[in-house]
C-alpha cells in the first residue's frame, strides 16, 4: 500500500549491531555510544557505526535522539527497555564560592533508571571549582541532581542563596534560623547563611566524569 512505511528484515551485520545494542543496554542500563559500537565491530570510522544506526532506525528497530547514547529500542526489536531517562544539563554549579545560577538547558545526559528511579525528576550541572574535592567531586565533573526542595543533614545539595547564587555543598542545619553549607576541602571556609535566604534546588545522587 502506498504511503505505508514497511519495516524490512535485517541483514546479518545489522542483526549483530542490534544484538550488541540490546546486550549493552541490559548490562549497563543505558545505550552504547557510536564509538562503543565502532570499537566492538572494529569499524574503521564512527561513520560506519552511524550508518548502521540510521538503517536500524529506518527499518523501525530503534529510535534515536540527538544526544550521546540516545538510542531507544522499539517494539519491532522484540525488546522494550525502560532503562534510561534524560537529565537536562542546566549549566554550571560552583564547588567554591557561590556563582550566578544558570537555568538554560545546554544538552541532555542519559542516566540509567536502574540507578535513578523514574518517579523522580533529575537535572545535571557541570562543576566548577574544588571545594568538594575530598568528596571525590572534581572541577569538570557533571553531578546528577534529584529535584527536591528539602535536605537532611549530610546531604550534598544545590543551594540557591538570595535567589540568584548557586553552590554545591554539604548541608548542615544549625538551628531554626541558620544553615551551614560545608565544603569538602579543608582549605576552604564554610558558608553560614540565614535559612530564609536559602532555597534547596535538589540533592546530589550521582556523578559523571569524562576521562
Amino acid at each position: 500500500m502506498e504511503g505505508v512505511n514497511k519495516m524490512e528484515e535485517l541483514t546479518k551485520r545489522q542483526s549483530q549491531v542490534l544484538d550488541f545494542i540490546k546486550s549493552y543496554m541490559e548490562k549497563n542500563g543505558f545505550a552504547p555510544s557510536i564509538r562503543d559500537i565502532m570499537k566492538h565491530f572494529n569499524f574503521k570510522s564512527p561513520r560506519a557505526a552511524h550508518k548502521h544506526l540510521i538503517i536500524l532506525e529506518k527499518k523501525g528497530y530503534i529510535e534515536r535522539k540527538n544526544v550521546s547514547r540516545g538510542i531507544k529500542m522499539m517494539p519491532k526489536s522484540g525488546e522494550i527497555f525502560a532503562t534510561e531517562t534524560l537529565a537536562p544539563v542546566s549549566g554550571k554549579i560552583a564547588a567554591g564560592d557561590a556563582i550566578e545560577a544558570i537555568q538554560t538547558i545546554s544538552d541532555y545526559i542519559p542516566i540509567p533508571t536502574n540507578f535513578f528511579p523514574k518517579n523522580y525528576e533529575y537535572f545535571s550541572l557541570r562543576v566548577e571549582g574544588n571545594s568538594m574535592i575530598e568528596a571525590q567531586i572534581k572541577s569538570g565533573d557533571f553531578v546528577i541532581i534529584r529535584k527536591q526542595d528539602y535536605a537532611m543533614d549530610g546531604d550534598i545539595v544545590v543551594a540557591l542563596i538570595d535567589g540568584n547564587e548557586a553552590t554545591l555543598k554539604r548541608y548542615k542545619r544549625l538551628n531554626e534560623d541558620e544553615v551551614l553549607l560545608v565544603p569538602e576541602n579543608k582549605s576552604m571556609k564554610e558558608i553560614k547563611v540565614k535559612a530564609d535566604r536559602l532555597k534547596i534546588q535538589g540533592k546530589m545522587v550521582g556523578l559523571i566524569r569524562v576521562l
